[in-house]
Parts: C-alpha cells; sequence; structure tokens
C-alpha cells in the first residue's frame, strides 16, 4: 500500500503540474491567436511540423531507455546510477547534436520544398539550436521517473513553461509589428529559452538527487548493448512515425486547396483543427499522460522481477480508471462544445469540431495508458510497429480523401487512424497479460455517462436566460455533471464499496494504518 501510495502521489503532482502548464498553454495559445490569427497560427504550425520531426529524431528512445535502465540499475544490477545516466546523455548529446546540423543546413531547402513557404527557413535555423538542450531533457525525465522523483521534475516544466510564456509575450512585443515572419521568429525565440532553462534546471537537479542516493560501485553489465535495445526501436518507430505524420501535415493545407479553399483559409482550416481543436480536447488527458509515465517504471519493475499478478492488478484497475475518465470527458466536450468554444476562443469557430471529435476522446485516452503498459512490458518493438501502420494509412488517407471531401476527409482520417492504433495495442496486451474485456463494464459506465450528462444539461437549459451561456453556468454545470456521474456509477456498482475503501486507505496517514492492523491482529 505504500507503493500505491507513493504512485498515486506521484500522479498527483505531475497531473496538477501538467494542469497547470496545459492551462497556461491552452491561455497563451489564446493569445497568441489573437496576435497572430489563424493564418498566423497555421505558419507557426508549418514550422513546428517539421521541428517535431526533429525532436523525435534528436531525442527518441532516450526517455525509455534511460527509465528503463536506471530502474534495472536499482531494483536488479546495484550498478551505479551516475555512470548509467553518464551514459545515456552523451549517447543523446551526440544524436542530437548531428540532427541539429542538418537541420540549420538544410532550412532552406525545407522552406523551398517542403513548406513552400520562405518565411519559415529563419524559425528553423533558429530552433536547431535547441534540439541538444531538448534531447538531453528528455534522457533527465526519464531518469526522474524511473527513481520516483516526478514531484520535483514537475516543477522543473512549470519553470519551462513560465520562462517561454514570458520570453514569447517580450519578444512578440518587440517584432509584432514587422510580420508574420517576425511574429513566429519571436514565438521561437521564447521556445529556446525555455528549452536552454530546462535543461539547466532539470541537470542541476540530476546532480543533487545522484548525490543524495546510496552509492553503487557496481558496472552495468553490456550497458551500451542494453541501451540500444531498448533504445533503438522505439526511436526507430517514433522517427518512421515523424516522418509519415509530417507527410501528413504538410499534404492537409495541400489538399484543403485541391478541395477548393484558397490558401489563407486552407491554413486558417488547419489551424483551427491542430492549433485550436485538439489542444482542448486533449487538455484533460494530462492525468493520462502523467500516469501512462509513471506505469513504466512501476511495471518494468514488476516485469524485472516475474511479479505477473502485481501487473495484472495494475492493468485492469488503471484501465478501468481510465475508461470511467475518459467517458466523462467525452461526455462534457459533446454536450459543451459550444459553451467551451465561446468561453475558451470567444467565438463558436472549434464547435463543430469539438463535438465531432469528442466521441474519439475514449479511444485516445485509453490508447496512452496502453502505450505506457506495453513500453513497461518491453513490448516497444509491438508499439513501433502500429505507430508505422497507423501514419502510413494517415498519409494515405489524407492524399486521397482531402481534396475530394475537404474537412471530412480529415475527420474520416483522424478517426480511422486512431480507433486502428488502439485496436493493435490493446490486442497486443490482450495478448501478453492476463486482460480478459467484460462488455458488461464497458457498456454500463457508457450508459451512466449519457444519463448524467443528458439529465445535467437538461436541468442545466432551464435556468434563467441571464445565467444560461455564461462562464459560471458552464463551470457549474460541469461539476454537476460530475457528481451525478459518479453518484450513477456508484449506483450501479460500476464504482463499488470495496473500490472506495481501497482509494480511502491510501490517502490514510501511516501511524493510522498501523493502528489499524495491530487492532485487526489482537483482535
Amino acid at each position: 500500500m505504500k507503493k500505491t501510495k507513493r504512485f498515486l502521489w506521484d500522479t498527483i503532482v505531475l497531473t496538477a503540474a501538467a494542469l497547470l502548464m496545459r492551462t497556461v498553454g491552452v491561455s497563451f495559445n489564446v493569445y497568441l491567436t489573437n496576435q497572430l490569427g489563424a493564418a498566423g497560427i497555421g505558419l507557426f504550425q508549418l514550422v513546428m511540423t517539421v521541428f517535431s520531426m526533429a525532436i523525435t529524431f534528436a531525442s527518441s528512445g532516450i526517455r525509455l531507455a534511460t527509465t528503463r535502465l536506471v530502474v534495472d540499475a536499482v531494483s536488479k544490477d546495484g550498478a551505479d546510477v551516475k555512470k548509467v545516466l553518464r551514459r545515456c546523455l552523451l549517447s543523446i548529446l551526440l544524436v542530437a547534436c548531428v540532427v541539429a546540423v542538418l537541420l540549420y543546413g538544410s532550412a532552406d531547402l525545407i522552406s523551398l520544398h517542403w513548406l513552400f513557404d520562405v518565411r519559415t527557413a529563419r524559425p528553423l535555423r533558429m530552433l536547431a539550436f535547441s534540439l541538444p538542450f531538448i534531447a538531453m531533457s528528455a534522457a533527465l525525465s526519464g531518469y526522474f521517473t524511473a527513481i520516483r522523483r516526478a514531484g520535483a521534475y514537475a516543477g522543473v516544466q512549470v519553470l519551462e513553461q513560465l520562462v517561454r510564456v514570458a520570453a514569447t509575450a517580450f519578444f512578440l512585443h518587440m517584432l509584432s509589428n514587422r510580420g508574420l515572419e517576425a511574429s513566429c521568429m519571436a514565438i521561437v525565440l521564447g521556445s529556446c529559452l525555455s528549452d536552454l532553462s530546462s535543461f539547466l534546471a532539470s541537470y542541476l537537479l540530476s546532480r543533487w538527487t545522484i548525490h543524495q542516493q546510496r552509492k553503487q560501485h557496481n558496472e552495468m553489465p553490456h550497458l551500451t548493448r542494453r541501451l540500444l535495445r531498448i533504445a533503438v526501436p522505439d526511436a526507430v518507430g517514433a522517427w518512421m512515425r515523424s516522418i509519415l505524420l509530417t507527410i501528413e501535415h504538410l499534404l492537409i493545407p495541400i489538399g484543403f486547396k485541391k478541395s477548393g479553399i484558397s490558401s489563407e483559409n486552407a491554413l486558417a482550416t488547419y489551424g483551427t483543427i491542430h492549433a485550436m481543436t485538439l489542444p482542448v480536447l486533449l487538455f484533460p488527458s494530462c492525468i493520462l499522460n502523467s500516469l501512462a509515465s509513471l506505469l513504466v517504471p512501476e511495471i518494468a519493475e514488476y516485469h524485472a522481477l516475474r511479479q505477473t499478478k502485481q501487473i495484472d492488478a495494475i492493468i485492469n484497475r488503471v484501465l478501468y480508471a481510465a475508461l470511467l475518465f475518459s467517458l466523462l470527458v467525452a461526455g462534457i466536450f459533446y454536450a459543451y462544445a459550444g459553451e467551451l468554444s465561446v468561453a475558451i476562443y470567444h467565438n463558436e469557430d472549434t464547435r463543430p469540431f469539438l463535438q465531432l471529435l469528442s466521441i474519439l476522446v475514449p479511444v485516445m485516452y485509453l490508447d496512452m495508458a496502453v502505450d505506457g503498459m506495453l513500453k513497461g512490458l518491453d513490448q516497444q518493438l509491438s508499439s513501433m510497429r502500429y505507430n508505422i501502420i497507423d501514419s502510413g494509412l494517415c498519409v494515405v488517407l489524407v492524399y486521397f480523401l482531402i481534396p475530394r471531401y475537404s474537412v471530412k476527409g480529415y475527420i474520416i482520417t483522424l478517426f480511422a487512424s486512431e480507433i486502428l492504433n488502439f485496436y493493435l495495442s490493446l490486442r497486443r496486451l490482450i495478448q501478453v497479460s492476463t486482460l480478459r474485456l467484460h462488455w458488461k463494464r464497458i457498456l454500463k459506465p457508457i450508459l451512466c455517462m449519457a444519463g448524467a450528462v443528458l439529465g445535467v444539461r437538461l436541468v442545466a437549459t432551464l435556468l434563467p436566460a441571464p445565467l444560461s451561456g455564461s462562464v459560471a453556468w458552464l463551470v457549474g454545470a460541469i461539476m454537476m455533471t460530475l457528481c451525478v456521474y459518479l453518484l450513477v456509477l456508484r449506483c450501479s456498482d460500476c464504482i463499488t464499496q470495496r473500490d472506495i475503501r481501497w482509494f480511502v486507505q491510501i490517502f490514510r496517514p501511516e501511524r493510522r494504518q498501523n493502528a489499524l492492523l495491530s487492532k485487526k491482529s489482537s483482535g
């Protein structure tokens, strides 16, 4: 129970930090949208599409490899963690420097022949300088996850976001009157400063935590081979997916133009979906992102010690909790899409996309949890294969559907790719564990969600006109939906008395738990 408490508290801390960062991020995204407009955001998204691919090439695989190797060093090999971390940092620094040089040298070529916009060359060259810091920060993130110091690293992430916002706002103020390219450069400069600050803070924190740990002087056997065995499959899969994803994102505006939309409207539509709708839909997923990242070392440790019962217990409990949470989020987005769009962006441009894509929320959220479990079970090869299949399907569908069906074609692409990836990942998890699907445990929560959301929505619409549609009304409706949903789940035994006792026991003070155990044993 002590280990479960630590795991849950780490999840809460990471989630709180992620919620804070995403709140700041979404708010800042609204600010950027107002400053640059939809076309400016679309231009920035084009730059970030290529840069995201560069980040993938520079850092993929190292976070997972560092986490797994440090877990093995502490729990199984008794090896020197400092040497393991140093090897990971130096390895990824070499890779990142090579990628940075390539990006810097090919920026003009990319802007002319890939992005078809010369304004993207300078931002790409500037972003190349931050690649080594991003890559080494990924390795340090894996280290903090492995030693269960998520709370400390969450502070680093908050610092990074605050520096990004402050620096970008400053540079935008200085350069905003010089056109879209200068505004894009302002965002890039803020991003570079935040990446540097994040690396410096996490590196200093890692030095302190290593000094606090019990010294172990054993050498980890076959360290480089084990590093490559974990990192390479994860990296290759990420590289392939990133290449295909970049091709997909470059084809999207081109496809919109072929469907009859003008160049500016194509960028605006692309920006509305990718820079405005998807960040809002994925905002609550920070809870599952935190959970998925922490599941890797937990399951990896049990997997190394061959403790299958503990693994199965984690998988069943976490997946069911993820299902209940994702259904609630999907219902809220579907029922209150218009109000959320107005509250966040002061218009209803994102309403149809929020409502339609909310149906995908359970699939996307559950896939995050399943992915973390597979990586903890040493199934990165399977994850790589599924990601490549998913991205390849996206490219094919985007190429053929968007020119013919415009936005509808892209929505079909999103549904097909997300459902396929989740199906393949879940099937693999069932194969390597004792997980079994019970349709009753899936259908009952869906009915509970539908009843809670529709009931509260109906009652909320009966309120007086001055209150209806306000931010206070929206917050109240969402909180009421949450309460009714939990009540219906309890009444239908989707949440049992045993689940409640388990949850309460986690937060009970240690001395209180020990006293209860002593009382039971003496009785």
